[in-house]
């Protein structure tokens, strides 16, 4: 387990918007929501706020594209579209960039992350962590 105190978080930082600049998107995003577990599967991180007429604040990838249409109000349906064709973007590892994302920013105290993980993660985000598991 990667702790937060153990990181250097602004290295961190720096590191993850150089090789995912997608963390620091505005409307949606690990930065439009708070940390934590998708509202709807309770699995992967939070990325997609809602606004429609489901009981969810905020889901993941997965589910907002699942949710289509139904996780935005209609007078937000355009921003619901975008907000899934961004989702859709995003590479592979979105769920671990996301989380150590919220570690770099003190919003999470530990991250799991295992030497297979570490191990594919960019070099510069590896150099930002503490020395391996």
């Amino acid at each position: 387990m990667i702790l937060s105190q153990d990181v250097d978080r602004p290295r961190l930082r720096a590191a993850l918007r150089e090789v995912a600049p997608w963390v620091t998107a505005g409307e949606y995003g690990p930065c439009a929501v708070e940390a934590g577990s998708c509202d709807r599967c309770g699995d992967a991180p939070r990325l997609l706020p809602l606004c429609g007429p489901v009981a969810w604040t905020a889901v993941c990838r997965d589910c907002g594209l699942a949710l289509g249409d139904d996780g935005w109000c209609a007078g937000h349906a355009d921003d619901g579209a975008a907000a899934r064709r961004w989702a859709a973007a995003l590479p592979d590892d979105w769920p671990l960039i996301t989380l150590l994302w919220w570690l770099a920013r003190g919003e999470l105290r530990g991250v799991e992350l295992t030497a297979d993980r570490r191990h594919h993660l960019a070099p510069a985000v590896r150099a930002a962590l503490p020395a391996g598991d």
